[in-house]
């Protein structure tokens, strides 16, 4: 009996695993920051909005900031922004709540820096 409740419990496991597995998606931002300043001003906005995404209960949900080793010769896109979202319906969800609108608003001059010459990709997840 123990192995059939173990059995049955970890085939639900799987099932959520993969079930939320397909539904995810992954958007990367690779762009350039001209200056100390400026990223340090980019990774308070993101966090400011990784706090903002966690308080209307999206904590699955966020922004990771990356940036190639100083020691690395690549001439561009050496930043990275990766966006975690755990479905298209969450995505819409906090994209259209009004605190993440007020938070676009007030960092969209500085996010608008990035943006222009930035190359940026959608993925999903492949089964």
């Amino acid at each position: 009996m123990k192995k059939i409740t173990f059995l049955l419990m970890l085939s639900v496991i799987v099932f959520n695993v993969s079930t939320y597995a397909q539904k995810a998606i992954n958007s990367v931002h690779l762009y350039d920051i001209k200056n100390e300043a400026m990223e340090k001003t980019y990774i308070a906005g993101l966090k400011e909005i990784n706090t903002i995404i966690a308080e209307i209960g999206f904590s699955k949900n966020y922004y990771s900031y990356l940036k190639l080793n100083a020691s690395d010769t690549t001439k561009t896109y050496r930043s990275c922004t990766i966006e975690h979202w755990t479905s298209e319906k969450d995505y819409k969800t906090i994209h259209d709540h009004p605190k993440f609108k007020e938070w676009a608003t007030k960092y969209k001059d500085i996010n608008a820096v990035f943006i222009a010459d930035q190359l940026y990709r959608r993925f999903y997840v492949v089964e």
